[in-house]
């Protein structure tokens, strides 16, 4: 499912921002930082040995660089396009369709070769599922795990959570942008409040993972990725979506964001991050913990 605005003007602000991408690079090894911090031993070792054994190019080895995987293989392999999202509409959320009803796996057949229709929070749990399964063949287990670390950490940017007929905002531009890189909403929350937080991955994550305290650990593993999805649902509604406008691909338009949208969207990033990589961790380690 193609994240491309409709029509000329839409399209051409696609065209100068890139595709949607959650976080961009540095938002996604951050959060694989801070998982790293909080996987078990026998799930560390399981990840590292997975890596170790995987000769993939299209990133780095490790695994900061293997949570921006999907990105990259989602180039060449648009069938995957829509998993990268859980898009419900902020006047009438409904998981159920945005994830295409949770399609099951047809019989016979792995995670990765689709539908094409489904969703983040569908897809992070086959992909748990097929790590834990020790009959899982080994390429398949590969994607598995790269498809979980960036997944994860997808479905916790607000734009990949909610959707007002703007394909996540990116129908919507900015005017100005605000750090004159950034053409569209979507954009600017992939990357500018990140860039906020300052700092290098490794740095971030350091950071952030010091401001952490044990009470969010505890409620923030909890549920699972469908109730994960309603949350950031309401973060997409009340924080990225408070606009004083709101364009849609039918009638795109403009916004100002404002010193307190930034403000606001700079915190829900940190606050994003943190718990991403703490459900990551969890993800991995009761699928690879034994």
């Amino acid at each position: 499912m193609s994240r491309w605005t409709a029509g000329l003007m839409a399209a051409s602000l696609i065209l100068a921002a890139g595709p949607a991408l959650a976080w961009r690079e540095p938002g996604h090894e951050t959060i694989a930082l801070i998982a790293y911090k909080h996987l078990t031993p026998p799930a560390k070792a399981r990840v590292e040995a997975l890596l170790a054994s995987d000769h993939d190019t299209l990133t780095k080895p490790d695994i900061a660089s293997r949570a921006t995987w999907a990105d990259a293989w989602r180039v060449t392999h648009r069938e995957t396009a829509a998993w990268h999202f859980n898009d419900m509409d902020i006047d009438h959320p409904d998981l159920a369709a945005a994830c295409f009803g949770f399609p099951a796996m047809p019989p016979g057949h792995v995670a990765s070769e689709g539908p094409a229709d489904d969703c983040a929070a569908n897809k992070i749990a086959q992909f748990a599922q097929e790590l834990r399964d020790p009959a899982t063949p080994q390429a398949e287990r590969l994607l598995a795990l790269k498809f979980v670390l960036h997944l994860v950490g997808d479905m916790h940017q607000p734009l990949h959570g909610s959707d007002h007929q703007d394909k996540g905002g990116n129908c919507v531009a900015l005017a100005p942008s605000p750090d004159g890189k950034v053409k569209t909403l979507h954009a600017y929350w992939d990357l500018t409040p990140v860039e906020a937080i300052g700092g290098t991955p490794a740095q971030m994550a350091d950071k952030l993972h010091a401001q952490i305290t044990g009470g969010e650990l505890d409620a923030w593993v909890k549920g699972d990725p469908k109730t994960w999805a309603q949350e950031v649902f309401l973060i997409g509604k009340t924080d990225a979506y408070n606009l004083p406008v709101k364009p849609t691909c039918a009638a795109p338009g403009a916004v100002a964001l404002s010193p307190y949208y930034q403000a606001q969207a700079t915190s829900d990033a940190a606050h994003q991050i943190k718990v991403a990589g703490i459900r990551l961790a969890a993800v991995l380690n009761a699928a690879l913990g034994f």
